[in-house]
């Protein structure tokens, strides 16, 4: 049935390879690209082949295209508007980039807009789909390590960006557990923003779930050994430090390294299986053979109360009792409460402006990506050209 079904991607840019690599390898037919920038819906028709660029979902739409499956792959702020406009009757799924949303609000309303059309919605946490992830959780579900107690994380560059995948991966390793209460706080004295949205510059925070099992989250405070995806957990009867390729438990055995079946270094993150994986599983919840999506938005849901409890524990400077009652973005409330310094918006940074495409070199651009580089460094050079211009 794979081979029959459609997809659209919104947003032709840096992550939408993936989503594009992803439906090539689940035999799912692009038909259409959608970007307000020709040339880069242009270089994705010519890359990936086929199918149709348009300037908006509504041009799309309005030209009597309906794809079975739509990826939303613009920056966070964009996710819920493009979500909701994409769910529209005959669109099946949709995927949308991580974070969901950047608020509670924006979350709910994307739920809503899509099951009022009937529309699955998933989000890419494309990571719950490697090896290592899925061995982690099959060992935790097993109890290898008896019941498990604690777990820690450290990451870096925001929230938004690496927490996302972080908070989704130890709920994914530990179960999904549903958290009951969180605590968090806040460090931010500059100007940072990432992809046009102001974030944290460091945070510390203690999520403990209905179970009694706690999470902490160490972001942008010591970046060394800091990671997207690496956790370590203590259970009654051992430990384990499970990450995107690899798994190792201590028990009474001694130290035990996991066999994937696969080695290490081929195990990727991002694009290839990963994201294969991932489509493959968005045609079978939408075919019927598989219940449901292991990203459906129920789930992202979770991840995205989560960071705006850590963010709202921070703002009102007490243990936040969920369900979340802010469905704003807690962040801007404390920029606006003066309870966070403001910055004018020449001490401002965006920590992925390398990735923007405005005002640079494109035969330079299209010079540097014949030479087989990876997109984030051909984005960051060209960054760097068009600074130092």
């Amino acid at each position: 049935m794979c081979a029959s079904m459609t997809a659209a991607i919104v947003g032709c840019g840096d992550i939408a390879h993936a989503h594009a690599c992803g439906y090539q390898l689940a035999g799912v037919d692009i038909i259409a690209y959608i970007d307000p920038l020709a040339v880069a819906r242009d270089q994705f028709r010519q890359e990936y082949g086929g199918g149709v660029g348009y300037e908006s979902i509504e041009e799309m739409f309005d030209a009597g295209v309906t794809p079975d499956m739509i990826s939303i792959c613009a920056w966070h702020l964009l996710h819920a508007p493009l979500t909701v406009a994409a769910a529209r009757p005959g669109v099946k799924a949709i995927l949308c980039e991580k974070p969901m949303a950047v608020g509670l609000g924006d979350a709910d309303g994307m739920i809503e807009a899509c099951e009022a059309a009937g529309v699955k919605l998933a989000i890419s946490h494309q990571r719950r789909f490697t090896l290592g992830w899925e061995k982690g959780r099959e060992l935790v579900a097993a109890g290898h390590i008896g019941e498990p107690q604690f777990a820690v994380t450290k990451l870096g560059h925001g929230l938004l960006n690496c927490g996302t995948h972080a908070i989704d991966g130890a709920r994914f390793v530990l179960g999904d557990p549903t958290p009951q209460w969180v605590m968090g706080a806040v460090h931010r004295d500059t100007g940072r923003i990432e992809r046009d949205v102001p974030i944290e510059d460091g945070c510390l925070g203690l999520v403990h779930f209905d179970n009694g099992i706690q999470l902490m989250i160490e972001s942008d405070l010591d970046m060394e050994g800091a990671t997207v995806g690496t956790f370590q957990i203590r259970g009654a009867d051992g430990m384990m430090e499970v990450g995107e390729t690899h798994c190792r438990t201590m028990t009474s055995q001694g130290w035990e390294e996991h066999d994937l079946g696969v080695p290490r270094e081929q195990i990727d993150v991002i694009g290839g299986q990963a994201n294969g994986r991932q489509a493959k599983e968005l045609v079978a919840w939408i075919d019927g053979s598989s219940e449901t999506h292991r990203c459906a938005a129920a789930q992202s849901r979770v991840t995205v109360e989560i960071m705006m409890a850590l963010l709202e524990s921070a703002r009102q400077n007490a243990v936040i009792q969920l369900p979340l009652q802010e469905m704003g973005y807690p962040l801007d409330l404390m920029l606006e409460e003066g309870k966070l310094p403001h910055h004018d918006e020449a001490d401002t940074y965006d920590i992925r402006a390398f990735l923007k495409r405005d005002d640079i070199d494109e035969a330079a651009y299209t010079e540097l990506r014949a030479t087989g580089m990876g997109h984030h460094p051909i984005m960051r050079t060209l960054w760097d050209r068009a600074q130092a211009d």
